[in-house]
């Protein structure tokens, strides 16, 4: 098979203040921070004026309070930047602060005059680091059938690996979520076949460039349309996305032809705008760590969550309830090794690759976070993952790019089935069920997921957390042929039903002291079931889950 670059989107780059700048050079576009939010028009009691009723049901749906970090950054301010001649370009309400392109020194002068101005710094140029590789696919020898809920192709090994495919035999596929992949572009995804069912059901909610300013993102790199292929794709026989009914932003915060680049602040407000519109789940294949001036590269040391301005915005982005997925990165066998920005982040879920016998891959970019966390959480599929690129052609590609894509398509699923549960439940139960939860390391973090062991481990938690208030108690729970109960006096009647509310058969046997066993028909699917108990006192309720 022929090999093809694919320009990495495990590009490196950070914003921050530098000294050693000889001359700058305009026009330059400076990130802008503000002393405050007073006198703002919005307020915290009224958040549907500046968030979507899904931001906000996320929010209350994890106890998670509005404050003052979600309030849009002061338009009095930003008129201020403005009428100093200077143009304010984005702006970022968690940090405060704008992108304002300035033109020549005397605007920088007025701009840092401002009361309202705390700091400005310059954008940094920077630094490409190891590119994805791509395979073309030879798809002239069909891969081995297997009975799933798709007909997977040579995309089987990457949904069952994790299993996806488990959840998606189960339903889960994703409906009801919404995923924003953060990316450099979604080149030609309105028209290639592979999201034919994406866009035909209506489920690419949107679209934002934050590099050109405007909501156009079909003509430019093609690297976040490969990645939308790893959980949305639909091309039975070819390629199944992960997550392949989720519903999906598209933003572009990457620009790849530029040297100037500024992506870190780019992606912070595009994680901003996915806060904004109520996603769930943000998939990120990007990554910063070093500039071409060498005097300002990244170092190891700033790998510590609260040093970059990404890094902050994605622990900001758990805090507001988002379930954060970023690519590792490409640098395990190169001089830096380590993993990327903003990966270093607290509570985000960094995955590393593995190839699809679950071996690590060498060029997955490794931990520890300098201040000694581990990193990657979570190893998925990305050697030899299976992805759809332009003109509807398939390839297998190498890159934490693909890993980090297909796990947040089975988060999707996994988080489907548990609604009423937190990012960081979802998360913990992950890491709980994977290959490595006993032994975590700094090549694969928790290891390969199982997402449906995770989704019967927090069918467990739930049902143990719920029957506390129960006078009843039913063991042992999970059940596999039968199930006990104790009860202080005898029932006069026991029903057993599933969660459709349709009874179950069951044989039962009584002791003298009131103890209950219920046989299980072995013909009970696996799941969550009610039992019923009416004695003399009253009816009590309980549940109990059958594996």
């Amino acid at each position: 098979m022929e090999s093809n670059k694919l320009k990495s989107l495990i590009i490196i780059g950070i914003l921050f203040c530098y000294a050693g700048i000889a001359k700058a050079q305009f026009p330059a576009k400076y990130w802008v921070k503000f002393t405050d939010k007073n006198a703002s028009p919005y307020s915290i009691s009224n958040p549907s004026a500046f968030l979507s009723a899904r931001s906000i049901a996320r929010r209350a749906n994890q106890s998670i309070a509005v404050d003052v970090t979600d309030i849009p950054v002061n338009q009095t301010y930003i008129n201020q930047v403005n009428a100093t001649g200077a143009q304010v370009f984005q702006r970022s309400k968690w940090i405060n602060a704008a992108i304002v392109i300035i033109n020549n020194t005397t605007q920088l002068n007025a701009v840092n005059s401002l009361t309202c101005v705390s700091s400005s710094s310059p954008v940094a140029k920077t630094h490409k680091m190891t590119d994805d590789a791509i395979s073309v696919y030879d798809n002239s020898t069909p891969s081995a059938a297997k009975t799933t809920a798709y007909n997977y192709g040579p995309s089987l090994t990457q949904n069952s690996q994790i299993g996806a495919d488990c959840m998606h035999s189960l339903g889960y596929r994703g409906q009801t979520m919404v995923i924003a992949i953060i990316d450099a572009g979604f080149y030609q995804a309105n028209i290639n076949q592979v999201f034919d069912s994406l866009r035909n059901e209506g489920r690419i909610l949107g679209t934002r460039d934050f590099v050109a300013g405007n909501s156009s993102v079909y003509e430019d790199d093609s690297h976040g349309a490969n990645v939308l292929s790893c959980i949305s794709g639909n091309s039975p026989g070819n390629l199944i996305g992960t997550g392949p009914k989720a519903s999906m932003w598209l933003l572009r915060s990457e620009d790849v032809g530029s040297e100037k680049l500024i992506e870190e602040n780019n992606w912070v407000v595009a994680a901003e705008f996915a806060d904004s519109v109520g996603a769930d789940i943000v998939n990120t294949s990007l990554g910063y760590n070093t500039f071409d001036n060498a005097s300002t590269n990244h170092v190891y040391a700033d790998l510590n969550g609260k040093t970059s301005v990404a890094s902050i915005a994605a622990t900001m982005a758990t805090r507001k309830g988002m379930f954060m997925v970023h690519a590792a990165g490409n640098e395990g066998a190169a001089s830096w090794q380590y993993i990327n920005i903003p990966s270093d982040a607290d509570s985000i879920c960094t995955v590393g690759a593995v190839n699809g016998s679950g071996v690590h891959s060498s060029f997955s970019s490794i931990g520890p976070t300098s201040d000694g966390r581990i990193k990657p959480d979570i190893s998925a599929m990305g050697e030899g993952a299976f992805v759809c690129l332009p003109g509807y052609n398939f390839a297998g590609g190498n890159g934490t790019s693909y890993a980090s894509p297909i796990l947040a398509g089975a988060v999707a699923c996994l988080w489907q089935a548990h609604p009423n549960k937190t990012n960081m439940q979802i998360l913990q139960a992950i890491k709980a069920t994977a290959t490595k939860s006993v032994t975590p390391d700094n090549q694969y973090g928790w290891g390969i997921p199982d997402m449906c062991a995770a989704h019967n481990y927090l069918m467990i938690t739930t049902v143990q957390e719920e029957n506390k208030n129960s006078n009843v108690k039913v063991f042992p729970n999970p059940a596999k042929e039968q199930i006990s109960f104790l009860l202080n006096e005898q029932a006069t009647s026991i029903v057993l039903t599933d969660v459709l509310g349709q009874d179950v058969s069951f044989g039962l046997n009584e002791t003298e002291n009131h103890q209950y066993t219920l046989q299980l028909d072995h013909r009970m699917s696996n799941g969550i079931y009610f039992l019923t108990i009416k004695t003399s006192l009253g009816i009590s309720k309980t549940k109990f889950i059958k594996e």
